[in-house]
């Protein structure tokens, strides 16, 4: 038997049951807040999103959807389409650009309430609704130009689906518009596929193992569901694994080796495979991480719902769990990573799985004291949300607009501005915006390894009296930053500077910054050259 959602489980009275329901209006109005207040703040795209913008905005349609994306970047068709669409009519700006993400959040944000609020006790609901509503990485996420917030709306939107058909007699008419919904989410995000073939898989067994009359009708309906799904599932990833050329998918082997399975196999063991991706999700480092204090414990959550999820729903906790289990799978095949951002589908999941623990704590413990139970609401929610209050949004990665409005503001004639390689990107993406032209800059090269190199190149500004050099997405374990300004601090005298910290929350980003350094002091200039000045590092000094 399927379970039927049962409300207010262990609430203590219709009082508190009214405080729940208006505690869940009141956390979408937060999360819909925390979104614009990101979406509005209007920050600089950074280079991810700016090496699959130039992929949008570069080309017309038709080889923007039939054509392998330049850059190593890989995104679904229906994402590009839109993507395309809202450059062409509004513009190709950064609002048009993000605003079809913010509206996957948006409606991501909206499903999962009306999902969690149907099928978990008011308790357990808020609880759930709390952890989406302040996830900093689904805000973030919900104005990158970037298809993950389309992922998790996605993902939201088939669990909503399967949910409420699992169960039902379905006609023939419900089975394909149930279909076509679900299979044109497919080509809106790569990892619905996933999504769709684990609930797919549940939904199946649930019709097998149903025995009312009359079957044989039912099992047409759902065959015709079931077959639409599949049938958009191939074409989907057909369609993604072609657009992928042979050095795209080796370096997407290569950046995601992390998220699949270990070779050989037995080191899964050894590293924990995949619980340590988990815990990174939970805890701080990848761009998706959460950032929460103590991940173990909601690690520990996670893994022991099982049981109060079989309590609460039934069958249907099976369409929780089984995607999970399906993304794990495409992971040890070594087809899809599981680790940081291609997981963030999951989080609702996860979500669910941390608020179904919770209130299970929380009956077990009112049977012995009330107060002993919301105490432990308090503990075990207070950590989770606290890196949103900590750090509230807008959030900036490699923010080079201020950079390259002060440069502007400051310039004067003669002036030259040098591109470290990491900036190069952004510096092109806005360039227009602030009226440099190209003889104002010149473009550094890229030497990964050698840092002498930036040097020498930083050499043909000896003499001049003002030259700016802006640097962004320097990775400190390669000292590239830190060689190039302890050399300019050398032989120059610096005269202006502006950096803009990135401001994230679990995630590790490198700032925007700007130097203008004096480059004419005779004195100064005899003090070292490329080749006689030690760098940071044996490794470097080359």
């Amino acid at each position: 038997m399927l379970a039927s959602p049962r409300r207010g489980t262990g609430q203590g009275g219709t009082k508190v049951r009214g405080f729940l329901e208006a505690v869940l209006l009141g956390l979408v109005v937060i999360g819909v807040w925390l979104r614009l207040v990101q979406f509005l703040a209007h920050t600089s795209l950074w280079m991810d999103e700016i090496t699959l913008s130039r992929n949008i905005l570069d080309r017309s349609m038709w080889p923007l959807l039939s054509r392998p994306l330049d850059y190593f970047q890989v995104a679904p068709k229906g994402f590009l389409f839109v993507e395309k669409l809202a450059s062409v009519w509004v513009g190709p700006r950064d609002y048009a650009l993000r605003l079809f993400p913010l509206c996957s959040s948006l409606v991501a944000l909206v499903a999962f309430w009306r999902f969690v609020r149907r099928w978990l006790p008011p308790l357990a609901a808020s609880i759930a609704l709390a952890l989406f509503s302040t996830a900093a990485a689904l805000i973030v996420f919900g104005a990158e130009v970037k298809q993950y917030s389309t992922d998790v709306a996605a993902a939201v939107l088939l669990l909503w689906l399967a949910f409420d058909l699992a169960g039902r007699e379905i006609s023939v008419r419900l089975a394909l518009w149930a279909g076509l919904a679900g299979a044109l989410l497919m080509w809106f995000s790569q990892a619905a596929v996933l999504m769709a073939f684990g609930v797919a898989c549940s939904l199946a067994a649930f019709v097998w193992a149903d025995q009312k009359p009359p079957k044989n009708r039912r099992l047409r309906s759902w065959a015709c569901l079931l077959g639409i799904w599949g049938i958009s599932a191939l074409g989907a990833t057909y369609v993604g694994f072609k657009s992928m050329t042979a050095p795209t998918l080796t370096f997407m082997r290569q950046y995601w080796a992390v998220g699949l399975l270990p070779m050989p196999s037995w080191q899964a063991l050894h590293t924990l495979w995949p619980l340590r991706q988990l815990l990174e999700l939970l805890a701080t480092g990848g761009q998706a991480s959460l950032g929460y204090p103590h991940p173990k414990v909601y690690l520990a959550l996670i893994i022991t719902s099982f049981w109060p999820l079989w309590k609460r729903l039934g069958q249907r906790a099976f369409l929780l769990f089984a995607p999970i289990g399906v993304a794990i799978a495409a992971a040890v095949a070594r087809e899809y990573p599981f680790s940081d951002r291609l997981i963030l589908f999951l989080l609702p999941i996860f979500f669910v799985a941390i608020a179904a623990t919770i209130q299970w704590i929380f009956e077990w413990l009112t049977s012995w004291s009330r107060y002993a139970g919301w105490l432990a609401v308090v503990l075990l929610l207070g950590p989770a949300i606290s890196p949103v209050i900590a750090m509230p949004p807008p959030y900036r990665v490699e923010d080079i607009k201020p950079v390259l409005s002060h440069v502007r503001s400051n310039w004067r004639a003669g002036d030259t501005l040098y591109v470290f390689h990491g900036a190069i990107r952004g510096f092109t993406f806005y360039s227009g915006d602030y009226g440099f032209i190209d003889r104002d800059y010149v473009i550094g090269g890229f030497y990964s390894g050698s840092n002498r190199r930036y040097l020498q190149e930083l050499d043909v500004f000896r003499q001049r009296p003002r030259v700016w050099i802006l640097i962004t997405h320097a990775f400190p374990w390669n000292r590239e930053e830190q060689d190039i300004v302890q050399y300019l601090d050398t032989i120059g005298v610096r005269r202006d500077a502006l950096t803009v910290p990135s401001r994230v929350v679990g995630r590790w980003a490198v700032p925007a910054q700007v130097f203008l350094y004096d480059l004419s002091n005779p004195r100064r200039l005899s003090a070292a050259t490329a080749a006689s000045i030690p760098l940071g590092g044996a490794a470097q000094d080359k």
